[in-house]
């Protein structure tokens, strides 16, 4: 219940909440920043835009009223373009990207301007608060330091830790870098210290949540009640793991200040609403009126509001009235209840108040001062909302809180390496049989076994990579290297620093792990995330206690003679007219129809007469820059045998590859749009097929290529699909539109024997290619049972050894019976 003495002190709130909010807009802004950069590369989804909106709409709301007019301005345009993307279905494009990136950019340079000029932070501090990790926690005691365990625990939850060793320390905090926590570890439960511990607080640190690590004796329930009495807001017991205490931080710091405060507004009609309601909203508060006071129990249920507010007078009820409705219903977190209305306000003191949750307001309160009065009591409402909730989920372990606060962790870092200065990497690691284990030693030795790993890994690290807690069974890390060797040495070396701890009665007697390390592909960093975790599980599947490594970090660099030999064998081979096609036939198995199939593959004949397999030479062609030369040739004499073939076959149609090379070189489209009005052949008879991970590092550009192609009457096959997340899956069909798509090999070969996920992964992408109409592919048929369960799963379209071998003679004899089909 809110009292009398903590009303009186925060009579002046408004002024003093502002300063609040400015001192720790460094975080709202740094916060806005890393969502946005996640946002983008996950590719603007609706509901990320509206979580970054959450952010820019509670910037408005904090900077309104204060004299940082340029950052309000900017954060305005920012919010408005928000709403747009929110609004609409279509993604952004590059240059409006672009845009608001550098909005941003310019409001982090408005923010750098005024805010010292606010609140009286040096440049130079705030120029640290905006680049810190949030949360920030205040570590007090004697020789803690930055160093020392329980900061090393934190800091593997992305929480950083501010080491105060002494009281002069802890009394000359950086404003800018005003901490969220403060933690403090006692060797026993002392009422004198516990007192001098909350004073030291409130002086330096007020309004900052204090947890306490401390042994008890006796009842649980009596060490709470003495550490509430003191003023501390929580208690742990040790031996206390980094788990739990992470989840205490969590659920302590109010991290939801970027929330806007929810605000009820209670009129007698819509006319005595809407005139404040527009004036709330503009300040940037998300508010719901009703002019059904008598609902108010059930109204404040469903929106959760953290004030109500009664503007004039409410037909055949009063304010108090309200009060008595509300009060009840929450006993122990009052919501308070403003009143603005001058009928109610005579014959009652001003400010006086009713079960301590009602307060009145002058009738002739300034717009401003309604707001700012509005907005002190949401805040002192959602501080006691999350202290109980972090008190109420003290017992309970915790990882990091969201997964895009994961991603936003790991994208920070990216963001401060460059590509140019060696290969980076993303390498998970996790115990192989973590519920066993667990089971076997126990909540408490078991994370005593974790965090040894955890250090063991930090010391295999250097002080520049990112180490970061993963669960409760592993870590991730972020490193860049000068080169692959070293990746695979450090993982190698990470990976034996963290196994082989013994363990007795369990089975092996000694923990095993497996780990995943991907390259950071830089159009889509956080990509490496999704692949890492892949193959982290391939390890784990594959018997465990392994390291398996991204096949792109085993692509080391060619020497000069290998470089050499092969540009060589490439570039004369098709000056030497040394290239020619294959043919493997594509059968439908879902209904007999006219159509034949084939994909065109390529082979080079080597002077002695040996044949080169594609496998051989089209990924050194990759490497050497030479795949779009060959992406020329293949197509140049596929245009010829479609005329000569379609001529007494009209009805075929070849599929051909398109490598990553011709997919970034600008001049590929008008190449192929000549060579057509040269060479025209039979509309729909070219298929061209691209890879889903070459199409992953151009979504942007990714519906005006497909739209190119289809202004030629050039059909398009998606090659390798499945193998990228489920909603990179739906955008790229959505916006190439393909005629085929081709299912990745690993979710088709030896289907027989494939995890029930798997099928259930299969037969969820089938059913996304089908809702665009596209027919569904599987190559790489090696045997009878395979094709079988591909024809029960419903596949159009297979191709393999099975079926038929490339030939260098284009025909087709295939027919599998069934119904005919529309192509």
């Amino acid at each position: 219940m809110m009292h009398n003495s903590e009303r009186q002190s925060s009579g002046d709130a408004s002024d003093a909440l502002d300063t609040g909010f400015l001192t720790k807009l460094p975080k709202a802004i740094n916060d806005l920043k890393d969502r946005w950069y996640s946002v983008r590369q996950r590719g603007c989804q609706p509901p990320d835009v509206m979580e970054v909106r959450g952010i820019t709409r509670a910037l408005v709301s904090g900077l309104t009223g204060s004299a940082m007019e340029a950052s309000l301005a900017t954060a305005r345009r920012i919010d408005e373009r928000l709403a747009q993307y929110v609004d609409t279905t279509v993604s952004p494009n590059p240059a409006e990207l672009d845009s608001m990136g550098a909005l941003v950019l310019r409001l982090r340079e408005n923010v750098l301007a005024e805010l010292p000029v606010a609140v009286d932070i040096a440049g130079d501090a705030l120029a640290a608060a905006l680049t810190a990790k949030r949360p920030l926690v205040c570590l007090f005691g004697e020789g803690v330091s930055p160093e020392s365990e329980i900061a090393l625990l934190l800091g593997m939850h992305g929480i950083s830790v501010l080491a105060c060793a002494d009281e002069e320390a802890l009394t000359n905090p950086n404003e800018a870098m005003s901490p969220d926590m403060m933690v403090v570890e006692l060797a026993e439960m002392d009422d004198a210290e516990l007192s001098r511990l909350v004073h030291l607080r409130d002086g330096s640190l007020p309004g900052v949540p204090l947890v306490i690590v401390a042994p008890t004796t006796g009842a649980p329930g009596q060490a709470w009640l003495q550490v509430f009495r003191a003023g501390a807001d929580a208690l742990l017991n040790p031996p206390v793991s980094d788990l739990d205490l992470a989840g205490v931080i969590r659920g302590l710091v109010q991290d939801d200040f970027l929330a806007p405060y929810r605000v009820l507004l209670l009129g007698a009609d819509v006319e005595a609403v809407e005139e404040p309601a527009a004036m709330l909203r503009q300040a940037g508060l998300e508010v719901a009126t009703s002019t059904a006071p008598l609902e108010v129990v059930d109204q404040v249920m469903d929106i959760q509001p953290e004030v109500v507010l009664v503007v004039g007078p409410l037909p055949g009820v009063t304010a108090e009235d309200i009060g008595c409705l509300l009060f009840p219903h929450d006993m122990s977190l009052d919501i308070p209840l403003l009143v603005l209305d001058a009928e109610a306000a005579s014959g009652t003191a001003e400010g006086a108040s009713f079960n301590g949750v009602i307060e009145h307001l002058p009738p002739a309160t300034a717009d401003a001062d309604v707001v700012g009065r509005v907005r002190a009591r949401a805040a002192w409402h959602r501080r006691v909302r999350s202290r109980a909730h972090g008190q109420a989920a003290s017992g309970r372990s915790s990882t990091l809180a969201h997964p895009l606060e994961f991603e936003r962790l790991v994208a920070c870092h990216l963001d401060r390496l460059d590509a140019a200065e060696g290969t980076t990497v993303v390498l998970q690691l996790a115990f192989d049989e973590a519920g066993a284990l667990l089971e076997c030693l126990g909540p408490i030795d078991y994370q005593k076994t974790r965090n040894q790993s955890l250090r063991w890994s930090r010391e295999a690290m250097r002080p520049g990579d990112l180490v970061v807690s993963h669960g409760e069974a592993g870590l991730i890390a972020v490193a860049q290297r000068k080169d692959p060797k070293e990746v695979v040495e450090l993982a190698r070396s990470l990976h034996k620093r963290t196994i082989g701890a013994r363990v007795s009665d369990f089975p092996g007697e000694t923990v095993a792990a497996s780990m995943g390390v991907a390259q950071v592909p830089w159009e889509r960093p956080l990509k490496a995330l999704d692949r890492a975790s892949a193959l982290c599980d391939d390890a784990q599947k594959s018997g465990g206690n392994r390291v398996q490594l991204d096949p792109e970090l085993l692509k080391l660099d060619l020497d000069v003679e290998e470089r050499s030999h092969w540009r060589h064998t490439i570039a004369h081979a098709i000056k030497e007219k040394r290239l020619f096609p294959v043919f493997q036939p594509i059968a439908n198995i879902s209904g007999s129809d006219q159509i034949e199939r084939h994909e065109v593959l390529l082979r080079i004949r080597e002077p002695n007469g040996r044949i080169l397999l594609p496998g051989q030479f089209v990924e050194m062609a990759e490497r050497l820059e030479l795949d779009r030369h060959l992406d020329r040739w293949v197509i140049s004499n596929t245009f010829a045998i479609l005329n000569a073939r379609t001529a007494s076959h009209p009805q075929s149609r070849l599929f051909v590859k398109v490598s990553r090379g011709s997919l970034s070189d600008s001049s590929f489209l008008p190449w192929l749009r000549n060579r057509l009005a040269e060479h025209p052949v039979r509309p729909g008879s070219l298929v061209l097929e691209l890879r889903e991970s070459d199409i992953l590092r151009r979504l942007d550009q990714l519906s005006d290529f497909g739209a190119a192609l289809r202004d030629m009457e050039i059909r398009v096959a998606l090659e390798h699909f499945g193998a990228s997340t489920d909603a990179d899956t739906r955008r790229m069909l959505a916006e190439l539109r393909p005629d085929y798509v081709k299912i990745a090999r690993e979710l088709t070969v030896g289907l027989h024997h494939s995890p029930d996920d798997l099928l259930s992964r299969l037969t969820s992408l089938l059913g996304q290619a089908k809702e665009v109409g596209a027919y569904t592919m599987a190559s790489y048929v090696e045997d009878a049972d395979g094709l079988a369960l591909l024809w029960q799963a419903q596949i159009d379209l297979v191709q393999g050894n099975f079926i038929w071998q490339p030939e260098e003679e284009l025909r087709y004899e295939l027919e599998f019976p069934g119904d005919d089909d529309v192509d």
